[in-house]
């Protein structure tokens, strides 16, 4: 049993040390300089679906957003009646009495 395991593990480590000779594992291949030339303060060049993807998804944030709104104004509005602001006193806004100088 412990001939069998070694024999796989032999095969193994040569099977990795081969890989490693022939350059697969640990080799870049990313000559040629920069890919990806930098902007410096210059807005990303964006390509046609990039554009069409982007409002296609602002317009479905809004359209989430005012559906919400229209069937569930509670949620923005508060869960409670809204006060009447004529009913409150002077007292309760913190205005002085008009005969104190």
């Amino acid at each position: 049993m412990l001939g069998a395991l070694g024999r796989t593990g032999g095969g193994l480590v040569r099977v990795l040390r081969a890989r490693d000779v022939r350059g697969a594992a640990g080799l870049r291949r990313a000559g040629g300089g920069v890919h990806i030339e930098p902007h410096y303060r210059q807005f990303p060049g964006l390509t046609r679906r990039q554009v069409i993807h982007g409002e296609l998804l602002s317009g479905f944030m809004w359209f989430w957003i005012l559906w919400h709104f229209w069937h569930d104004p509670d949620a923005v509005l508060g869960h409670f009646p809204y006060p009447d602001a004529s009913k409150w006193t002077d007292e309760e806004l913190g205005i002085p009495p008009d005969d104190e100088e």
